[in-house]
């Protein structure tokens, strides 16, 4: 007979029977809850001959198995979200036993408390700038460039070419330190409709695949009734900023995963 494995995707401490019709990451089992001193963890049961340790050994290295698996997981923790505060877990936080999963609830109960405090009634947007430098270089710094090239007319070959290399290198920098300062530009006008801001690591083309670069990659802490001025600001920052060769895209609302300790 098949073991059972709990998979537990989050934590909330307002339960709502909606809940019970989600189906979970097998597609098979419906979510249902577990309560401990006024917590519910919410669960799915899962087939340990899939989900079980040794199981996820052999699928560590099946890339394309895990990115289906996160996609679900995904959906149904924005499922959960869409009805209540929750604290999300880690993927793939397999448990063998009711006891064990209650014990989380057990272990980590003032820090929970201390989450849902912070997390009642708010949401995480994610703000993520890219800038493509030739695209700026051409809209914004044309003139620069046009005066610098006129002023090297009729100078011998060899201190021209000196000259532009120079210049070449020290608009390069102007560049850069322009488009980091529009992007923090953009981000301090979030910041005042926000609760709490964190900066997350920038990440590589491959991973967003988008060929620009990203530039800044924020998450916010908003009150719920927040969100549609935030959408609005930021769409006016687009008008501002994307014929310059700025990207700025905001998503969400997504679960606290940045704010959660």
């Amino acid at each position: 007979m098949d073991q059972k494995g709990i998979l537990l995707y989050c934590i909330t401490n307002k339960l709502d029977d909606k809940i019970c019709e989600i189906i979970g990451m097998d597609k098979a089992n419906h979510l249902y809850s577990m309560e401990q001193s006024g917590l519910y963890a919410i669960v799915s049961d899962v087939s340990l001959e899939e989900y079980g340790e040794d199981a996820m050994k052999d699928k560590a290295e099946d890339i394309e198995w895990l990115k289906e698996k996160a996609v679900i997981f995904m959906e149904v923790i924005l499922k959960i979200n869409s009805l209540c505060s929750i604290i999300p877990m880690k993927f793939l936080t397999i448990f063998t036993s009711d006891e064990r999963v209650k014990g989380v609830i057990t272990e980590n109960y003032e820090k929970f408390l201390h989450n849902f405090d912070k997390i009642d009634n708010r949401e995480e947007l994610s703000l993520k700038i890219y800038c493509d430098d030739k695209q700026y270089k051409d809209k914004v710094m044309a003139e620069e460039i046009k005066k610098f090239e006129q002023s090297i007319i009729g100078k011998p070959k060899g201190a021209a070419f000196f000259l532009k290399k120079k210049f070449d290198g020290e608009l390069d920098d102007k560049i850069q330190n322009r488009i980091c300062g529009v992007a923090n530009q953009v981000a301090e006008k979030i910041n005042s409709l926000a609760v709490e801001v964190k900066t997350n690591k920038l990440l590589a083309k491959e991973i967003t695949g988008i060929s620009t670069q990203m530039i800044l990659n924020c998450a916010y802490l908003v009150d719920n009734e927040k969100e549609l001025q935030i959408s609005e600001r930021i769409e006016e920052l687009k008008g501002d900023y994307e014929s310059s060769g700025f990207i700025i895209e905001l998503s969400g609302p997504w679960p606290p995963f940045s704010f959660c300790e």
